[in-house]
């Protein structure tokens, strides 16, 4: 899955959203408070995810908000587990 961040220590942190997002490459205590979401939610092939950035040092990373599920997939998984597991009922 591409990703708009480049993570590096020798650039100074930049949001240039929605083109590119220049970040630390390892987060700060100040993280776990102060991150927020950077833009709207995007879908990515079967995820729904958003770019969340800190305020303080400018660390991003992008959160998986949804995983979709595949609905051919869940047909086939269903179509077997209805065949699979039929109970043995004698015949009368």
């Amino acid at each position: 899955m591409p990703t708009i961040v480049e993570y590096t220590d020798v650039k100074a942190p930049q949001n240039l959203y929605p083109k590119r997002i220049i970040s630390p490459s390892h987060s700060k205590p100040c993280c776990f408070t102060d991150m927020e979401e950077v833009g709207p939610a995007q879908q990515d092939g079967h995820r729904n995810y958003q770019y969340k950035r800190c305020r303080t040092c400018g660390f991003t990373v992008r959160m998986i908000l949804q995983e979709i599920p595949d609905a051919a997939l869940i047909g086939e998984l269903r179509r077997i587990l209805e065949t699979s597991f039929q109970r043995n009922v004698p015949d009368l």
